[in-house]
């Protein structure tokens, strides 16, 4: 990669991650917190909704997929990186003499 896609894709990971970090703080901008915070304990979170019907059981699919891969997807950035580090630094650091 050139310094300059790398640097590029940086800086766009950086925006990115500010982004969605920045997202909640500007989604209500109107809303007076402390009014929101009064209203909602003033007022009963737990509306109770019978349908009749059991909930499905919990898969558990976090455990399930999502930790697996993100564990596969771990050793294969740390796998790559060793192979790239391999492939540019150490080959470029030993010539052959013909």
């Amino acid at each position: 990669m050139t310094t300059n896609l790398r640097r590029i894709l940086v800086l766009s990971a950086l925006a990115a991650s500010l982004t969605l970090l920045a997202a909640p703080a500007v989604a209500l901008p109107g809303v007076d917190q402390a009014a929101a915070h009064e209203i909602a304990a003033q007022s009963d979170p737990f509306i109770e909704v019978d349908t009749g019907e059991e909930p499905p059981a919990d898969p558990q699919w976090t455990y399930r997929f999502l930790i697996p891969a993100s564990i596969a997807l771990t050793v294969l950035l740390v796998v790559g990186t060793v192979v790239m580090y391999f492939v540019r630094v150490v080959r470029a650091r030993y010539t052959v003499v013909e």
